[in-house]
């Protein structure tokens, strides 16, 4: 069945060409207020989507668009053009090669069912008998690849019509009913557009009755698993939002169909839709979109209108959550703008739709960020050094940072916000901390690694290398070495100067598991408690 889009008139703020976190792109619809309803991303260069009538005067539509740059040039379409047909949702495997479910917006027909392209939308080509007929109701499609897919409807013959095929379309099979575990209650259907596929061959989707139907083999066997959601009036499982098979989110407008919308009820599974547990939420819900950043460990996205709260209200916007679906907090890029249907395929890809003001304003918006924490990192190859040496540092933070401080115990100067901190001169004997905190749009962290600076009396050319004996050398597995003195610290190094392992000891001889490394020639650095030897060491 269609499911109703809130919040239907294209709403406006003033907005720029860009922000931090997103970019404004052109959708290339003609027509004024083309909004968009679903996006199916294939990679960060190419994505699908669907566009309904965000005018107020609802019409039914099935116009697409499509880029294959990334959103630079995005290029409409329509299927069958004209305002009877609708479309469900749209599959694309490459930048050519695509499927959408059409329905009709009053009584189903044979037009009705799932269509393909294989040349980039120019033409479309009906399915055979798949979701057609007045019994019908074709809500979703999926292809995994370009001969692997399912499409499901409603409730037709007393069970769910779900259908799979396996050369790219030419023929299809429906499920057998003994093969979709759970029993249909009376007003049961689907939704269009509510519907994820994650992982190799996991898809669900979600039903008017409170219940999600999952399979974990591309579509031949289904499990309905009941959610926990009370189904209002055209109300059930409105978002689904899946990380991974087994973690994710369903959720229900909070007032189905209603102007008064203002949040989500969202419940979450942990093993895969077999138990539930609803979420208490804080922060910022909006009710367009829940989505999911795929491969996150619980990342989130709220899409479109709130218009609860106390000041100061956004009622429209975009929020996130790091923390499993449970505190949401607001993007700071477009202040009271109506997101529309948002999709991540990973942390830093993702669109978000919106309204168009013409053919070259405005309509879709692309994150250009990373949705996830900052992670401080650093390292330097000259972690030993002998009195007056400097330290040069590399910056391995992760997630776009946007400001660093760095402290260095003992060393001169003792801080930087560089992202790069100029050499570090110690001149007096000892192991010194360094801390590195870094700070993003989407938090802070900080990173202390203590002793990890050494600074001795004597130089590494002082010792003598007969001091120590090494054995094998190339390296196999281990690699056994055997001192005069104390051993402290042993360091291993490659060729563009990273620590790729390093361990401390208190001992005259060590045995060194170096199975983790790969072949190649590598620096050993071995710290004894009266200096350092230096030592060239090939890895097998």
């Amino acid at each position: 069945m269609k499911r109703t889009l809130l919040f239907v008139i294209a709403f406006f703020a003033i907005t720029f060409g860009s922000y931090a976190q997103w970019l404004i792109q052109n959708t290339g619809f003609t027509t004024q207020y083309r909004g968009i309803s679903y996006i199916s991303i294939v990679n960060s260069n190419v994505v699908w989507a669907i566009a309904y009538d965000g005018s107020g005067g609802g019409q039914t539509i099935n116009e697409f668009t499509r880029t294959t740059d990334g959103g630079t040039t995005w290029i409409p379409g329509s299927v069958l053009g004209g305002t009877t047909y609708g479309l469900g949702n749209i599959s694309a495997i490459d930048g050519t090669t695509a499927w959408v479910a059409l329905y009709n917006k009053g009584t189903q027909d044979n037009t009705c069912g799932v269509y393909k392209t294989t040349d980039a939308g120019v033409t479309w080509t009906h399915q055979p008998n798949v979701l057609v007929g007045s019994a019908a109701f074709a809500d979703n499609v999926h292809f995994w690849n370009a001969n692997e897919g399912m499409a499901h409807g409603d409730v037709n013959g007393g069970y769910f019509e779900i259908w799979t095929t396996s050369d790219g379309g030419d023929s299809w099979t429906r499920v057998p009913q003994s093969d979709i575990t759970g029993t249909v209650v009376s007003g049961e259907g689907g939704w269009t557009s509510v519907f994820q596929a994650i992982g190799d061959s996991t898809c669900m989707f979600g039903s008017n009755k409170g219940k999600l139907y999952i399979s974990h083999d591309r579509g031949h066997h289904w499990i309905a698993r009941t959610t926990g959601i009370v189904p209002a009036t055209n109300g059930g499982v409105q978002h689904i939002a899946f990380v991974d098979p087994m973690n994710g989110l369903v959720a229900q407008d909070k007032n189905p169909g209603t102007t008064t919308d203002t949040t989500l009820q969202i419940y979450k599974t942990s093993d895969g839709g077999v138990t539930w547990s609803q979420v208490t939420t804080s922060g910022w819900v909006f009710s367009n979109c829940l989505a999911p950043v795929v491969g996150s460990t619980g990342t989130y996205v709220t899409a479109g209108a709130n218009t609860g709260g106390t000041p100061p209200i956004y009622t429209y916007g975009c929020s996130y959550s790091f923390d499993g679906g449970t505190t949401y907090s607001m993007m700071d890029a477009f202040y009271n703008n109506q997101f529309l249907y948002t999709s991540f395929i990973n942390d830093s890809t993702g669109w978000s739709g919106h309204f168009n003001n013409s053919s070259t304003d405005d309509g879709i918006y692309k994150f250009i960020d990373v949705l996830a924490p900052p992670v401080a990192d650093f390292m330097s190859p000259d972690t030993l050094i002998t009195f007056g040496g400097q330290v040069h540092f590399t910056n391995l933070s992760q997630n776009k940072p946007t400001s660093y401080n760095w402290t260095f115990q003992g060393g001169s100067p003792a801080s930087s916000t560089l992202k790069t901190p100029p050499a570090i001169t110690y001149i007096a004997f000892g192991d010194y901390d360094v801390t590195l905190n870094v700070v993003s749009d989407f938090g802070s962290n900080t990173i202390v690694k203590p002793d990890y600076i050494h600074v001795w009396p004597v130089g590494i050319n002082d010792i003598s290398k007969a001091s120590i004996t090494m054995y094998p050398n190339p390296v196999t597995d281990y690699i056994n070495i055997n001192s005069t003195v104390n051993i402290k610290e042993v360091q291993v190094i490659n060729l563009i100067g990273q620590v790729v392992l390093s361990q401390r000891f208190d001992t005259k001889t060590v045995t060194l598991n170096t199975t983790g490394l790969k072949s190649g020639v590598y620096n050993l650095k071995v710290k004894l408690e009266n200096g350092i030897v230096n030592k060239k060491i090939v890895v097998n």
